[in-house]
């Protein structure tokens, strides 16, 4: 089975998307900073909407998409519906922050987009679950999928706000954050890769690096920028490089652990 590039970045991208506006809305409830929402926001939306474009290139026919959508069980309909909701909210939230709105209706509208965005890095993974692939038939690939999207997404707010100049406490927070997000990652890669049998196969290396790249890597970084705020830029940078590699890694093993069924087809 080859890698389908098209999913990888689909997922990759609108994963790491989705998890920036949650960390943008996260901000929006705790109020550590005025910077990096707008930039954050637009951001999110661009890579929710190439992602979202990136998903179409995987389909010979991508006219025959419409058809999937008009069965709401199918997980077309639910990646979709998603990455249109989704997109829906942030526009909204672009046009309150342009408007200068603020207090519970901005904060009801970010508690929105942090759901949706968490959720669909969730499902883009809960998509691939089934019984013919054993190594994807387990909760634990999705929360993979949601594990290395939370961690790119926070290094990248991380990294937003520190450029931005944030003040020392919100970016020691954002560190903090990235902290838990590469820990998220590290746990979930590594569950998902002894789960799947993936250490044992031609796909060791490349869960590896996405424990490595996606996982340990935000993770140093995130603590090292929670007790120096100083460093936030360069560990930022770090950070959001190893994990959207990392990101990319964990999907692109998924792809190689499935080639097994394959070979045995091959073999009778």
């Amino acid at each position: 089975m080859d890698i389908q590039w098209s999913l990888v970045l689909f997922t990759a991208l609108t994963g790491l998307g989705g998890w920036l506006f949650f960390f943008v809305g996260l901000n929006v409830l705790v109020g550590k900073t005025d910077k990096g929402a707008f930039a954050g926001t637009v951001a999110a939306l661009a890579l929710t909407v190439v992602g979202g474009c990136a998903s179409v290139t995987h389909l010979s026919h991508p006219d025959r998409m419409l058809g999937a959508l008009q069965h709401p069980t199918s997980g077309i309909f639910t990646e979709a519906a998603l990455v249109g909701l989704l997109c829906i909210v942030l526009v909204a939230f672009l046009v309150m922050l342009k408007r200068s709105l603020t207090g519970t209706p901005l904060k009801a509208v970010a508690v929105i987009g942090m759901a949706l965005g968490a959720l669909m890095s969730f499902m883009a993974g809960q998509s691939y679950l089934m019984p013919a692939i054993a190594a994807w038939n387990t909760e634990l690939l999705p929360l993979g999928y949601l594990g290395t999207a939370a961690a790119s997404g926070a290094a990248a707010w991380l990294l937003l706000i520190a450029v931005q100049k944030a003040d020392e406490a919100a970016v020691s927070f954002a560190g903090l954050m990235t902290l838990a997000g590469g820990c998220a990652a590290l746990v979930t890669t590594l569950a998902y890769g002894a789960a799947s049998g993936a250490f044992a196969g031609d796909a060791a290396l490349l869960v590896g690096a996405a424990a490595l790249c996606g996982g340990a890597v935000p993770a140093v970084c995130g603590a090292f920028v929670w007790k120096k705020p100083g460093s936030a830029v360069a560990g930022g940078a770090v950070a959001l490089v190893a994990a959207l590699a990392g990101s990319v890694a964990f999907r692109c093993a998924m792809w190689v652990i499935g080639a097994g069924l394959y070979d045995f087809f091959g073999l009778i």
